[in-house]
Order: C-alpha cells, then structure tokens, then sequence
C-alpha cells in the first residue's frame, strides 16, 4: 500500500514538473548593451553576471519586475523585466536579415551565372542547331543533285550502249554490204573478161570464118 501511494505521488509530481519543463519560456536581453544578473529579485543583491545584449535566456518564473532567467551554461540569476522582451532585440533581427541577405544575395549571383552560363549554352546550342539544319538543307540538295544526276547518268549509260549496239550493228552491216560489194566487183570483172573473151573469140572465129571464104573465091578464079 506504501509502495503504492508512493509511485502516486512520484506520478503526481511528474505530471506537474512535466508541463512546467514543456513551456519553458525563451527570452531575449533587450537593446541594452548589457543587464546586470543578480543573484536575487533586487538591485543591492550581488551581480555574478552581465549578458550582452541578444543573449538568450530561459525564463524560470516570472515575477512583476524582477524574473529568474537561466543562462545557456545553467547559471541561473534574476533580472529587470523591462531589460527582458520575449522577441529578439532589433539589432538582432536586424543583423539577421543582413546575413539572410547576404546569403540570398549569394544565392542570386550564383543563380544568375548560372543563368548566364545557361543563355550562353543555348546560344551556342542555337547556333549549332541552325549550322546543323542548314548541313542538312545543304546534304538533302546534294543528295537530290545527286540521285538526279545519277538517273541521268543511268539514261546516258543506257543510251551509250544503245548507241553503242547500234554502231556495232551498222559495222556488221557496213562490213556485209563491203564483202558484197566485193564480190559484185569480183563477178563484174568476171563477166567483163568472159564478155571481152566472147567477143575477142566471135571476133576471131568471124575472121577465121572470112579468111576461108575469101581462099574460096581466090581458088575459083
């Protein structure tokens, strides 16, 4: 039964610390250079510490002018309300935003030659784009030059061996109507010798046969 009023009351006292440690209170020294923290709520009690302003504090408990405030290292001592604001001291806010600037400010020269660099890229992809397009305008009219011109070549090779077929034809041709020719100048000169050899031999038969006739008549007489 002991045990258990005791693990009640451990439970108790738990449930109280508990929200007490949970809302622990954040506080600022004000824009005072720095604040006297004494070790009471009074100013003839002794100074053990003088936190500069911006200094972060964690208030105890407060009080109607004086509040007990903890410092980071846990030295605890109390302090005037109206040294104490639960912002941070403008001063503080104020450096804040300038080193928010400056980083943002960083940030933007990084951003914006990074888009330099980026604009630069594209124009020199635009650039190689464009000289690439008209390499290809250039290559698609050699190419349509060329499929012309090999069409053409084709119908003139296909003409030359026509030609070509055709010359030999006319050769042959040329050559048969030679050899004729020939042998038509052969048959004429025969036919001229056996016609000149008739007559020389009509000729010559006629002479003969008048020869007789005239020793015919001499022998009568």
């Amino acid at each position: 039964m002991k045990n258990l009023n005791a693990w009640f009351w451990m439970f108790l006292i738990g449930l109280l610390i508990l929200p007490a440690a949970s809302i622990a209170e954040t506080v600022y020294v004000s824009d005072h250079f720095e604040i006297p923290l004494r070790t009471g709520p009074g100013a003839d009690r002794k100074i053990i510490s003088l936190p500069q302003s911006g200094t972060a504090l964690e208030m105890v408990e407060k009080g109607e002018e004086w509040s007990q405030v903890r410092e980071s290292n846990g030295r605890e001592g109390w302090a005037l309300n109206r040294y104490l604001s639960t912002s941070p001291p403008s001063a503080m806010l104020l450096e804040q935003v300038r080193q928010d600037y400056d980083v943002l400010t960083a940030k933007f020269k990084d951003l914006q030659e990074r888009f330099n660099e980026l604009e630069s890229q594209k124009k020199s992809t635009d650039a190689d784009l464009a000289q690439n397009r008209r390499n290809r305008d250039e290559l698609s009219t050699a190419y349509e030059t060329l499929k012309k011109e090999s069409s053409d070549f084709l119908k003139l090779k296909q003409r030359h061996q026509e030609v070509t077929a055709e010359l030999e034809a006319e050769k042959t041709r040329s050559a048969k109507l030679d050899d004729e020719n020939m042998q038509m100048k052969r048959n004429r000169i025969i036919q001229w010798v056996l016609t000149g050899g008739g007559i020389m031999l009509v000729g010559f038969f006629i002479g003969l046969f008048s020869s007789s006739r005239r020793k015919a008549r001499t022998s009568l007489y």
